[in-house]
């Protein structure tokens, strides 16, 4: 029981204690969680700016990933183009075998066109998470369509030899990738370039060849492939440019990651040391808050004449 006298004392005491113990409760925190607070209002000083890290952190996150898509798509790409390089290479070894003394008659050229165009229609209609890599932004459906009734790649042979681009079934538009606030790049290979139509057309040339034993336009055949790998070759290289690009980018997000990720770690994270001496001397302040309140209590005339 308090009297008017002391009551004051007690009350200020008090109210030193309850703050102590707030003071203590938020140490223990600090410590448990290694955060320097649990809500933004807490550091009102630094919460803007580390709204602000975050929310760049976020976007330069999602950058990041749009990168590495992209970089995931042009690496199957790259993978199919190098497969068409291999095979239209097999392909000039045969066809000059075919040529040299005049072997047309005993190599299968109509098995091995047939062969190698399937194999070409499938590698230019290669699909990556359900989405067709080399129609441009027709994604939806496949690229390329050999049996399309508009494509004669062999009309007018012997004597006629013209580009035919009628099996292509996507369009012109590129695909791009938004590396940054304000820019997107465009990547990619559609199924319409040069050296594929000139692979195909060789390819048919070579069965035209075989069913008629031409060797006119074998031989015709046998320059478009070989101009037909060099494309392709460019192709892979360009390819590989693109992929040099946006691992560029990255590398730039991937450095300013580290940068910001260090920022709000100094403007998060609590020094635990620091808060582990502080939750200490509070406790020390606690402690004698209560033996305060304790002596208060016991303030009497009676005891004071003891």
């Amino acid at each position: 029981m308090f009297r008017v006298a002391d009551f004051a004392q007690y009350q200020l005491t008090m109210s030193y204690t309850m703050r102590t113990q707030s003071s203590v409760a938020e140490r223990q925190i600090e410590i448990a969680s290694g955060k320097r607070a649990q809500q933004y209002s807490s550091i009102s000083t630094d919460a803007s700016e580390l709204v602000n890290i975050e929310r760049s952190v976020a976007r330069t996150g999602q950058f990041n990933r749009n990168i590495d898509q992209a970089l995931t798509r042009l690496g199957v790409m790259e993978s199919s183009v190098a497969i068409m390089v291999e095979r239209a290479t097999e392909v000039l070894a045969i066809m000059s075998s075919a040529i040299s003394g005049e072997n047309i008659n005993d190599v299968p050229l109509q098995e091995f066109s047939a062969t190698f165009l399937a194999e070409a229609e499938s590698l230019l209609n290669t699909s990556h998470e359900d989405r067709y890599l080399f129609a441009g932004s027709q994604t939806d459906a496949p690229a390329v369509d050999l049996a399309d009734v508009a494509y004669t790649p062999q009309a007018g042979l012997p004597g006629v030899f013209t580009a035919d681009f009628d099996y292509y079934q996507g369009d012109t538009l590129g695909l791009t990738v938004r590396t940054d606030e304000t820019f997107e790049t465009t990547y990619g290979i559609t199924a319409d370039e040069p050296a594929f139509e000139e692979m195909l057309r060789a390819l048919s040339y070579m069965d035209y060849a075989g069913a008629n034993l031409d060797g006119a336009v074998l031989e015709q055949a046998y320059t478009m492939m070989k101009s037909a790998v060099d494309g392709l070759s460019d192709i892979r290289g360009r390819i590989g440019a693109s992929s040099k690009v946006l691992e560029a980018a990255s590398s730039g997000h991937d450095d300013y990651l580290t940068y910001a990720t260090n920022l709000v770690s100094t403007l998060e994270d609590v020094d635990v040391a620091e808060a582990t001496t502080r939750l200490a001397q509070d406790e020390v302040q606690l402690q004698g808050s209560y033996l305060a309140l304790s002596r208060i209590s016991e303030l009497s005339l009676l005891n004071y004449l003891r």
